[in-house]
């Protein structure tokens, strides 16, 4: 990772490399030392999404981060977001939905910009898939990949300081 990422010094500012155990809502369950997201809650309403993030933000000094998690498993519905968010963001609820929340949605390939208002992006996801989410932290964008395809900026102007994070909202799902 130094080659990645030689302006990190990680013992100041470390990569954020697994999901928190803490930072997380109740019906998320974790697996594989951390690296394992599964959705253990009733998903039936909205309300029923959980989030989890990272262990830690992702560093300025990076100038571009890049992270990709593999769909395991759908689910029941496939309602999951791959996503960046603040530290202060509630996690009962998707990557996008809320204030400083920014998220790529599996179910119907919609961007959500701090807000339950997503935008047509890119194609759905589902079991099987790589999702990649890069963060140009010179430019503030953000832009995905789908199994290893540049889908294009999904959000500009973005915080500093945010987190990897994904959400999950229906039974069976797992990332």
């Amino acid at each position: 990772l130094k080659i990645l990422y030689p302006a990190v010094d990680e013992e100041d500012t470390p990569l954020p490399r697994a999901w928190s155990t803490k930072d997380k809502f109740n019906y998320i369950g974790l697996s594989q030392n951390n690296l394992r997201v599964h959705y253990k809650g009733h998903g039936k309403t909205h309300k029923d999404a959980s989030s989890v993030r990272a262990t830690h933000p992702i560093p300025s000094s990076c100038g571009l981060y890049y992270f990709e998690v593999k769909i395991v498993s759908k689910g029941r519905d496939g309602y999951m977001g791959v996503g960046l968010c603040a530290q202060d963001v509630n996690m009962n609820r998707l990557p996008g939905w809320d204030k400083h929340s920014y998220g790529y949605h599996g179910d119907d390939g919609h961007s959500f910009c701090s807000s339950g208002t997503g935008q047509a992006y890119g194609p759905t996801f589902t079991t099987g898939d790589v999702i990649g989410c890069g963060l140009n932290l010179i430019d503030g964008s953000c832009f995905y990949t789908k199994n290893g395809h540049h889908l294009g900026v999904a959000f500009q102007d973005l915080p500093p300081n945010l987190y990897p994070t994904v959400g999950l909202q229906t039974p069976g799902e797992v990332i």
